[in-house]
């Protein structure tokens, strides 16, 4: 059973996949940006994080049962029994590859330390590539030299008169619209990379938002309306949600749940769909909220989900 395949496999769809007693690799995706002269198109780089050993949220263990068609049981011990095996080779062995992912090797402090392939994990900009736009103005206003043949000497060649020489226009209108289509180009480009960039967000929130719970209490009489105010202070964009809800009177009997279970529960306000949010915690680190929602859908919640956003 080759891990390593299924957590490739997830890392295209998935910004993090955690292998339960080695760590969790994450996907970071980065956007697309001008860089001196230079065009790098959007990509997403792998690291790993060796804190999020201890995590497990299910989804390496089901793609394998999935996949290979065994128990969900099975899969977690082919994971442990994997783990095992990384771990006991990097004792003998200073450096230990991973196909398709990376490098491993332990440091001086027992900590391991990961060099990622150079692979980009974005499959919406595959195929985009980085050039350098001085490249193409250069070429544009240096064309190659036109090569002039000297007349033999014994040859009879017949005066010509002189023509006055004068500026050559069409060469200067040849470059002049050369330049305004680049800058067409790059104005075009830019747009597109903002484009592209807002679409991303867009997509993740339609993804996080299919999961949106329609509501998770039945009211079966009204209930007096209570004032409910969204958190002012700033507490992270990176929110692990509870509950999304239609009725907001559930805001409050939700957000009452959370803190008898000993969360600091709060209302996040409406999403683009006009549902009321209560989340478990918000945090300023993506790797702690990670975490944090691991431990939170094996312990407390299967359907909680990972919510970005600046309040």
């Amino acid at each position: 059973m080759n891990i390593q395949f299924h957590i490739k496999n997830l890392l295209y769809r998935h910004d993090c996949v955690i292998v339960n007693g080695l760590g969790g690799f994450v996907a970071q995706r980065q956007p697309a940006k001008l860089d001196n002269g230079y065009f790098l198109p959007p990509r997403k780089i792998l690291t790993f994080n060796q804190s999020l050993k201890k995590s497990h949220d299910g989804l390496l263990a089901n793609q394998i049962a999935k996949e290979e068609k065994v128990s969900f049981q099975i899969a977690q011990q082919k994971i442990k029994g994997f783990s095992e095996k990384v771990l006991e080779a990097l004792e003998d062995e200073a450096d230990l590859y991973l196909k398709d992912l990376g490098h491993f090797k332990m440091n001086t402090e027992q900590k391991l330390v990961f060099k990622p392939d150079n692979r980009d994990w974005l499959t919406e900009a595959y195929g985009l590539p980085k050039f350098k736009i001085d490249q193409i103005v250069v070429a544009a206003e240096n064309p190659v030299a036109e090569t002039s043949a000297k007349p033999n000497a014994t040859s009879k060649v017949k005066p010509i008169k002189e023509v006055q020489s004068r500026p050559n226009y069409w060469k200067y209108a040849a470059v002049g619209i050369v330049a305004i289509g680049i800058a067409g180009f790059i104005g075009y480009y830019q747009k597109d990379i903002k484009a592209y960039n807002i679409a991303e967000q867009q997509k993740a929130e339609k993804l996080i938002d299919q999961k949106i719970q329609q509501s998770s209490f039945l009211v079966t009489e009204p209930l007096k309306a209570l004032s409910v105010e969204v958190e002012s202070k700033k507490t992270g964009k990176y929110h692990i949600v509870g509950g999304a809800f239609r009725v907001r009177a559930n805001v409050d009997k939700k957000i009452s749940q959370l803190k008898k279970e000993g969360f600091d529960a709060k209302y996040i306000g409406t999403n683009k769909y006009g549902l009321h949010q209560v989340v478990y915690a918000s945090f300023e680190d993506k790797l702690k909220a990670l975490k944090k929602l691991s431990q939170i859908k094996s312990q407390n919640n299967p359907y909680a989900w990972l919510y970005v956003k600046e309040l």
